[in-house]
């Protein structure tokens, strides 16, 4: 064996020691660095096969946290069933389990009269006869136990031990430098300073933000002065920066990696914070594939979703299209909660129009739940594993094209988990396949993930355990706040908190806090030439203040930098092409637009709205929802309204009823519109809430009805979703009007029919005429209109609101010229044919509009596009911006002028 041995704080640090190159040779001995628990590893596997010791089976990090969580339930449930479930069972076992281990390190004694410790100490008793029963040891008790066969003079050892990177040692590790010195070997520690002494300056930044971009300046402006630097970033938070750092890392040094085939291309930046495993996209998608099986319960829509368009299964690749085709029928046309099962009845039904609808997905698909399907109801993990196995291979998973070398790696990782699911059969026993998955899921959410490395990256981005015993040539602490450093204080809650103070353990308390943070913040200012500190003044509206560590460090003289971006750079004056892009081509000969009432309502509001959703054919997807969505309750109601007056026809027949026989109609409308709306919807509402929701109509109606009953006309539904269709500037309009009344002396009154509170009829007095519907019939259908009104079908203040050509013809609507009415000016709009003069000019100019290509974008009131589909296509933000630089512009000419 070699003759020294590093024994080593973490394993970056192993690993750093170990591909190190010693000064002027070109051949050497790669030095022996591990981790305590690596090389505790090893001893343990020398003791078994030179049979010096017959050590139980080691429990890895999970098993040991299952044990406490069976043994924690089992206390529970026997002591307060009751009041057992609401225990968070991982929680108390991650606790206990940390517990255990503060208790062997630090020599603790779990005694006091605490209820929490009483508790403790019988799950500790519990736990270890469990472990002697089944042969088991935990990692805390093999150290111990290894330093007994130390002790006595078994196992082989270096001549020479180096403790290298510890801030400082706990009094296990304290026995193990004793017992090793009197066995003979030479103990050493290292801390590896780069330095005696270095120059340092503290940064104030703004936030977070300039925080993030002050760092990644800085790296630039290192990297570009000397290449071969080695540069530190630390921070104590780095879980909390580290997606903005590395984007920011990307836009600053890699900026080419924007392109999708540079997603993994060699970066000059290395994270020493992986991610689970299960947040691996090939990971995700295998785990949400065998979710589906889960008893074939209903499961939300949007992860149905979600697994379609995620690829990595099936024919992911040459189906794509066909894949989200499905995916947009599966929005329309299916439930909120819905199955597998209805998602292969909607994709064959769908085949019969398109034969070529992603069959081999769909094949696939099936028969990855064939074989979820006919497992065993409950078995051993290690039978889960090979039966997950079978079922992904039925899916297809990990899909059809090539894997890239971040993917393989977490594929890789992944099969591992499953291959050794069976180590957990002792501890969990029989499982149902819900249980075995979920515990599947749980195993790759501790699993973390970090791809291979290539080369050795000039930045390493650290959290402050992670960098010790490095050296850089510069080091960048960033996060030095008084919040986060020293580390508030977390003592063990099922220990007494006065005897962990006493020991010293680890995060015990205060004092022991603010002794590690100055350890650790020693050690950084010997670990480069040049260490920066950093702390942000704010966090959004809470003032924050520096750590009280960098007191004696000097301010910095220079300006907190921000980091030219991609976008930045784009965005400037030079390297941006300004297209005036509002003229869209004219609608050509024989060119159908579609969209009717719709079209010209999105050309009033913004004309790039119409181009884009109405000419180009641009969409939202659906978004499913629980239950009805306003749309749908909207379309019961209009529904329910036209067979109600389908039957009652008119006022008189409605004040004929008695309370029970309205109450009877109403009801029965309701059902029928009910019944409709599931046949057309494809779809069957849950009995409990169809009649919820039955209820809730019958109420509104009842209200709605009580309320026309107060008109002072008589009138006659003389129509009732009337379909009309006008041809404006040689664009054809379709629309469907919801109600037409008629009065007694034959003017006719056009409805629509309005369940949200937002009403505007304003606008139908203004140039651009928002909506457009019922302007249209009455200017250019119908010529006996005399009042256009919606009607406000709402429980709490059912309403008209519109336009009529004189008062008393509807509760509440203003006549022109009553002194009441504010909208249409008396002086503009004298009579009923000035108003129906005036939309039919608008009407014809604004279809003109969409005739000759008008489509810019421009708008009066940013709210009137919160119903836009294509919102993202009208790219907003880059507006403000460009009118934000004209401003700015303009105000500079005029204070030069």
């Amino acid at each position: 064996m070699t003759d020294t041995l590093f024994l080593c704080a973490t394993s970056r640090l192993a690993q750093t020691l170990r591909g190190e190159q010693p000064p002027g040779q070109a051949v050497w001995e790669t030095r022996q660095a591990m981790t305590i628990g690596q090389w505790q590893s090893g001893l343990a596997e020398e003791a078994l096969l030179c049979g010096i010791d017959d050590l139980p089976q080691v429990l890895d990090p999970y098993a040991e946290r299952l044990l406490w969580e069976q043994v924690i339930a089992e206390s529970l449930t026997s002591a307060a069933a009751d009041a057992a479930p609401l225990f968070d069972l991982p929680g108390l076992a991650t606790s206990a389990l940390e517990a255990h281990a503060l208790c062997r390190a630090w020599h603790l004694s779990a005694t006091g009269n605490a209820d929490e410790t009483r508790l403790f100490v019988g799950w500790q008793q519990d736990f270890a006869a469990r472990c002697r029963r089944a042969g088991w040891i935990d990692g805390a008790s093999l150290r111990d136990r290894l330093l007994d066969l130390l002790e006595v003079g078994y196992l082989s050892l270096p001549a020479r031990i180096v403790f290298a990177g510890f801030d400082r040692l706990t009094p296990q590790e304290e026995r193990m430098a004793s017992v090793l010195a009197a066995r003979g070997v030479a103990i050493e520690y290292a801390a590896f300073s780069a330095v005696d002494k270095s120059f340092n300056q503290v940064f104030a930044c703004a936030d977070s933000e300039a925080e993030c971009h002050a760092v990644v300046a800085w790296a630039k402006r290192r990297l570009a002065a000397n290449p071969a630097a080695r540069l530190g970033i630390v921070a104590p938070d780095l879980a909390s920066v580290r997606d903005r750092l590395s984007y920011l890392l990307d836009d600053a040094l890699h900026p080419h990696a924007i392109r999708p085939d540079a997603a993994e291309m060699p970066r000059s930046f290395n994270f020493s914070l992986g991610r689970p495993l299960a947040e691996m996209p090939v990971v995700r998608s295998a785990l949400d594939l065998l979710a589906l099986a889960s008893g074939r319960a209903k499961q939300e829509q949007g992860r149905l979703s979600a697994l379609l368009l995620a690829g990595f299964w099936g024919a992911s690749c040459s189906e794509a299209d066909e894949l989200a085709r499905l995916d947009a029928s599966l929005r329309r046309d299916l439930p909120y909660f819905t199955t597998p099962d209805a998602l292969l009845r909607l994709a064959a039904r769908l085949a019969e129009q398109a034969p070529a609808l992603a069959a081999q997905s769909m094949v696939a698909l099936a028969g990855g739940l064939e074989v979820l399907t006919k497992a065993p109801r409950s078995q051993r993990p290690g039978a889960w594993g090979a039966c997950f196995r079978r079922a992904l291979a039925a899916f297809g998973w990990p899909g059809e094209r090539p894997l890239s070398s971040h993917e393989f790696q977490a594929r890789r990782a992944f099969v591992e988990v499953l291959d050794t699911f069976g180590r957990f059969d002792a501890v969990l026993g029989p499982l149902s396949q819900g249980a075995a998955l979920s515990r599947l899921r749980e195993l790759c959410r501790q699993r973390v993930f970090q791809p291979e490395t290539r080369g050795r990256p000039a930045i390493q981005v650290l959290g402050v355990l992670e960098s010790a015993g490095l050296s850089f040539d510069a080091l960048w602490v960033m996060g030095m706040n008084d919040d986060r450093w020293p580390p508030p204080p977390r003592p063990n809650p099922l220990l007494p908190a006065e005897a962990q103070r006493l020991a010293g353990s680890a995060h015990a308390c205060a004092e022991v806090e603010l002794d590690f943070a100055r350890r650790v913040h020693a050690r950084l200012l010997l670990a480069a030439p040049e260490v920066d500190f950093s702390w942000s003044r704010a966090d959004g509206n809470r003032v924050l203040r520096a750590s009280p560590l960098l007191a004696e460090l000097p301010a910095a003289v220079d300006l907190v930098e921000r980091v030219k971006t991609l976008s930045s750079q784009l965005a400037g004056q030079d390297a941006c092409v300004h297209i005036d892009d509002a003229q869209a081509p004219p609608v050509g000969s024989g060119e159908k637009v579609t969209g009717g009432s719709w079209l010209l309502r999105a050309q009033a509001i913004c004309p790039a709205w119409a181009f884009y959703q109405y000419r180009l054919g641009a969409e939202a997807l659906d978004a499913p929802v629980e239950g009805l969505d306003p749309a749908a309750r909207g379309t019961l109601v209009h529904g329910a309204l036209e067979v109600f007056w389908g039957a009652v026809q008119g006022a008189e027949a409605l004040a004929a009823f008695s309370e029970s026989g309205l109450q009877q109609a109403i009801s029965a409308a309701v059902g029928k519109a009910l019944d409709v709306f599931e046949l057309e919807s494809r779809t069957t509402l849950p009995p409990r809430f169809r009649q919820l929701e039955g209820a809730r109509l019958c109420r509104l109606l009842e209200r709605w009805l009580a309320f026309e009953a107060t008109r002072p006309q008589a009138f006659t539904v003389i129509a009732r979703e009337q379909p009309a269709e006008v041809e404006i500037e040689g664009i054809r309009v379709k629309m469907i009007v919801d109600r037409i009344d008629q009065l007694d002396d034959g003017r006719q009154i056009i409805i629509d029919y309005k369940t949200g509170a937002a009403i505007d009829s304003k606008n139908w007095a203004a140039q651009r005429i928002t909506e457009p519907q019922l302007p249209i019939y009455a200017a250019l259908v119908n010529d006996e209109v005399v009042a256009v009104v919606f009607a406000k079908v709402l429980l709490d203040k059912p309403a008209f609101a519109g336009v009529a050509e004189a008062r008393d013809i509807l509760p509440g609507v203003q006549g022109l010229g009553d002194d009441k009415q504010k909208v249409f000016a008396p002086a503009e709009f004298p009579d009923w044919v000035a108003v129906v003069t005036h939309w039919r000019e608008r009407l014809h100019a604004v279809a003109r509009e969409v005739k000759e290509g008008v489509a810019g974008v421009s708008f009066t009131d940013a709210g009137d596009l919160r119903y836009c589909d294509v919102l993202p296509l009208l790219r907003l933000p880059e507006r403000r911006q460009l009118l934000q630089a004209m401003y700015v512009a303009k105000t500079e000419y005029s204070s030069a002028g």
